[in-house]
């Protein structure tokens, strides 16, 4: 158990802040790696609980700071604590020993879940349920999500889409999201397809005479991310607060916007910039 405390003096604290990130970043690829990050967390918490019972403190207070903030409470207290003198308690390590587990426990659970949070807000690792994008990405692919926040996104790039209403009854989908895509349409603009090729108009066509000039109509150079022809569908007018998100293998399994319709803003998880699972595969998009 000295060998505990001896953690939680500095500066051994920076290595487990470092263990953390490492742990972190890793979740990335693996997700279980950020439980390995939150029992690094609450390891410090309970070492530094344990060197404040060997200055002759229950160690409470420094428990709660270090549950809070892991090994940057630890390296905090570790660092006013330093030149501390530290012995052996004679009643015994029972009460040190108990509290300590508390705060391994509690530090391990209140990690997870600011580490959990911190992922979901920040670039983040996630499965792919289906796709249709050739090559580029695969279903069961983990990719590297940049959320919108970080990194705008517009027409042409790959994003994950997150499940909103109607989308699980047009996909099955139960998974953490809907799929990927790549962004081919925005607000306000007319989309359809005619003999293999997109069009995008600045208004609707009249179905009748069929695409004129005065429709504004222009066919997207695809060329460079395009499977396979597009099958002939709308026109279709993008709503205000949507954008329209398409596969690239356009002859494969609809589960695009075709399927699932305009998507929310809001269901925008963020930009696709790698796959990072399955090792032979890992790729910047």
């Amino acid at each position: 158990m000295l060998r505990l405390g001896a953690l939680a003096r500095w500066p051994a604290p920076l290595g487990g802040l470092l263990l953390v990130l490492l742990f972190t970043v890793a979740s990335t690829i693996w997700g279980p790696f950020v439980w390995f990050a939150a029992a690094a967390w609450g390891l410090w918490a309970a070492a530094a609980v344990f060197d404040a019972g060997l200055r002759g403190r229950y160690g409470l207070v420094t428990g709660l700071f270090a549950v809070a903030l892991g090994p940057l409470g630890a390296s905090l207290i570790a660092l006013l604590r330093r030149r501390s003198i530290r012995k052996v308690p004679r009643e015994g390590p029972s009460w040190l020993t108990a509290i300590s587990l508390m705060a391994l426990l509690a530090g391990t659970l209140i990690g997870g879940q600011v580490i959990g949070a911190g992922l979901r807000v920040g670039p983040h690792g996630v499965d792919v349920p289906q796709a249709a994008m050739g090559d580029d990405i695969m279903s069961g692919d983990r990719v590297l999500v940049v959320p919108i926040r970080f990194s705008a996104v517009g027409r042409g790039d790959v994003v994950a889409v997150a499940r909103f209403k109607g989308v699980d009854a047009a996909l099955g989908t139960t998974g953490t999201i809907a799929g990927v895509g790549r962004i081919v349409g925005t607000p306000g603009e007319v989309i359809g397809a005619i003999d293999g090729k997109l069009y995008i108009c600045e208004q609707l066509p009249d179905a009748a005479v069929g695409l004129r000039p005065e429709d504004g109509c222009t066919n997207p150079a695809e060329m460079i991310y395009l499977k396979s022809p597009t099958p002939d569908f709308g026109p279709i007018q993008i709503p205000a607060e949507t954008l329209w998100v398409m596969s690239d293998d356009r002859g494969g399994a609809l589960i695009d916007s075709r399927v699932y319709g305009p998507v929310p803003l809001k269901a925008m998880i963020g930009r696709v910039v790698a796959v990072l699972t399955p090792l032979p595969r890992i790729a910047i998009l």
